[in-house]
């Protein structure tokens, strides 16, 4: 079947064709409207061949930390539930780092400058959340806090943790509660059901990428799976948890991400001006990457964003092959969703290609 095609599209089909993804849908829109949107090759190639559409859910990977964790911190915070300068340990009493530094704060978290390391297979190390929290705490830190900025998944996962602790709720009933029923929205969510898997695109063969990554320290760890993942959420420290953390398990399609993304412009329903302050300040100065509560800011040197963008640009990629950045300067908001880790991990850097995007769909 043959789909009209306009500059985006056909740009992204070459993309397909240059094995860079299977499949891709992605949304330009502003804070009111749909400017361009499609879908372009296969949600899924095996064990059968399945179209991309502009319906079908991706995994959004590491978007969940800004579009559920971050979010929903800054929700919190204005119920009176938390603060985002509570110590971890006020929430995770678990939280026993042996070093003498500065005790960390949720916001430390959720800026990335904890010095917690990058990634931690902590399923490897504990089934539950205070043996998680226990292992984070132990592991050597890339730097002392407060001196740089480690993209880090633990990061994340102990906000989530957080969250749950200091409401009393899972992170989906908190996602659905605070985020999608407020905003009315039928996507993003935590744990799509069985029954939608024909409009899911499929990730990766077993967690080939993932166990290697693991190493020896994961030797007699009889966990990972070896099956095509699909309708699950690719990364394994959230599907050992169940499938919903604090640092992945979204799925949603592109335009299920712009309806949330918009929010984050004035005029949404969720976030009033001081809330939204917090994703596009820049709590970082001087470090090596430039981050908001949640987002890494378009003035980091290097980053997704592309000179297109203005400076005061926020966005997020995930490991799946994700992509969301809003302008709050140009009004726009620009999703990519691929599938690049199906059926297998393509070791390839999308920076100059999401930058291109962004250029492309700037000129639209």
């Amino acid at each position: 079947m043959n789909r009209p095609q306009n500059r985006l599209g056909a740009w992204l089909t070459g993309k397909v064709a240059e094995d860079c993804f299977p499949g891709a849908a992605w949304l330009v829109g502003d804070a009111g409207r749909v400017i361009d949107e499609g879908a372009v090759g296969d949600a899924v190639v095996e064990p059968r061949r399945i179209m991309a559409t502009t319906s079908t859910l991706y995994d959004l990977a590491s978007l969940t930390k800004p579009l559920s964790t971050a979010l929903l911190a800054v929700r919190l915070q204005s119920a009176g539930v938390l603060k985002l300068e509570d110590r971890v340990g006020r929430h995770l009493p678990e939280w026993r780092p042996t070093d003498e530094g500065p005790s960390l704060t949720l916001l430390d978290l959720l800026t990335h400058r904890s010095g917690l390391p990058a990634w931690l297979p902590l399923y490897v190390s504990a089934s539950d959340v205070a043996g998680r929290v226990a292992a984070v705490a132990a592991a050597p830190r890339a730097h002392a806090p407060l001196l740089g900025v480690t993209y880090s998944c633990p990061n994340y996962l102990l906000a989530g943790f957080a969250l749950e602790r200091a409401s009393g709720s899972p992170l989906d009933r908190l996602f659905r509660d605070h985020v999608t029923g407020p905003a009315g929205l039928r996507d993003p969510l935590f744990r799509p059901d069985r029954a939608e898997q024909p409009r899911i695109a499929a990730t990766e063969t077993g967690n080939a990428h993932e166990s290697a990554l693991a190493g020896p320290g994961a030797a007699g760890y009889n966990g990972f799976r070896g099956d095509l993942i699909w309708g699950e959420v690719h990364d394994h420290n959230a599907w050992s948890l169940g499938g919903a953390a604090g640092n992945a398990g979204l799925f949603g399609t592109a335009r299920g991400v712009w309806s949330l993304a918009r929010h984050f412009l004035p005029g949404g329903s969720l976030l009033g001006a001081e809330e939204r302050s917090w994703f596009g300040h820049d709590f970082t100065p001087g470090l090596n990457q430039a981050r908001g509560v949640g987002f890494q800011l378009a003035s980091t040197p290097g980053c997704s964003a592309g000179p297109s963008l203005s400076p005061r640009s926020f966005g997020h990629t995930g490991f799946t092959g994700t992509s969301l950045w809003i302008d709050p300067e140009a009004e726009r908001i620009f999703v990519l969703l691929t599938n690049r880790v199906h059926p297998r991990f393509r070791e390839r850097d999308l920076h100059p290609l999401r930058r291109e995007f962004h250029a492309l769909a700037l000129a639209l």
